[in-house]
């Protein structure tokens, strides 16, 4: 989707052990890029292992991609939550 400065953005959801959900994340990031102008190209490996590393530690997150024609720019943020520290654990020993 743009807007009317020519910015684009999509947020997909990556899910790590999920292989249908996996395609069709790939299949969105496919879409988003190619609808881009040749000279608005991005060398998204960096990204993509990214995920895969990450998704190892957090297996859900949300990943938001937003294209700036006028700076050829992408950005990419994640959104994703992290599970709380049971309690027992999560006191800190007193200071010495």
């Amino acid at each position: 989707m743009a807007d009317d400065d020519g910015i684009r953005r999509i947020t997909i959801r990556y899910v790590h052990d999920d292989a249908g959900l996996r395609q069709e994340f790939d299949q969105r990031l496919a879409l988003f890029l190619r609808a881009h102008p040749p000279h608005c190209r991005w060398d998204i490996t960096p990204l993509v292992d990214a995920l895969d590393q990450l998704g190892r530690a957090i297996p859900s997150m949300d990943v938001t991609l937003r294209s700036d024609a006028a700076r050829a720019e992408l950005r990419v943020s994640l959104d994703f939550g992290l599970l709380r520290i049971p309690a027992e654990t999560a006191t800190l020993p007193p200071a010495p």
